[in-house]
């Protein structure tokens, strides 16, 4: 169907067909700005991982350790909006990387984290987005400004098929790796086409 051209008074018909087409075009430009968003999670995470060895959810532990020395887990956990498992696997990884360690205060107490020396070291190296871009990104926006990207979000959210609200509590950089089925070697998605 060609498309109309606007007229000072257009008609009913070509009243719809301008809407359309400017709620099309407000539609690819969300697409566009999700994909931005994503890649900058992205390469951020590819980044962080180029330079220090590590994903960029277990620099955000660095960074989160380096600004409260002796967390919990669960405390942890609750300030990267991560599962508790989530976030005592990361301090694991790290642990064994000699990039944090732990103390225990009694059989009653949870253990509490606090960066090693090679820890700080990367944690200051990347103060800027130790907490990943994404989150300091969300921190540079007035209030109002973010009650309205949590209200949108929602929205957009709400009405999402193949929606699992579980992921709320993965770190971004895990939902944006492939499945393994993705990069298995032979896999459908792999496989060459004839």
């Amino acid at each position: 169907m060609p498309i109309k051209k606007f007229t000072p008074h257009p008609s009913r018909e070509e009243d719809a067909t301008v809407s359309w087409a400017r709620r099309k075009e407000t539609i690819r430009g969300a697409l566009k700005l999700f994909r931005v968003l994503l890649d900058a999670v992205k390469r951020h995470a590819e980044w962080v991982e180029s330079h220090h060895g590590i994903g960029g959810a277990q620099l955000w532990v660095l960074w989160e350790l380096s600004h409260t020395p002796g967390m919990r887990a669960v405390d942890l956990a609750k300030n990267m909006a991560v599962h508790r498992h989530t976030a005592e696997a990361m301090l694991n990884e790290l642990l064994a990387k000699n990039l944090v360690r732990f103390e225990t205060g009694g059989e009653a107490q949870s253990p509490v984290y606090f960066l090693t020396p090679f820890g700080q070291r990367i944690a200051e190296a990347s103060p800027e987005h130790g907490q990943g871009v994404l989150k300091a990104a969300l921190e540079q926006l007035p209030d109002a400004a973010l009650e309205q990207v949590v209200a949108s979000m929602r929205a957009v959210t709400e009405s999402l098929p193949f929606r699992e609200d579980r992921a709320a509590l993965r770190p971004l950089a895990d939902l944006l790796r492939p499945t393994a089925h993705e990069a298995a070697p032979g896999s459908p998605r792999n496989k060459p086409e004839k």
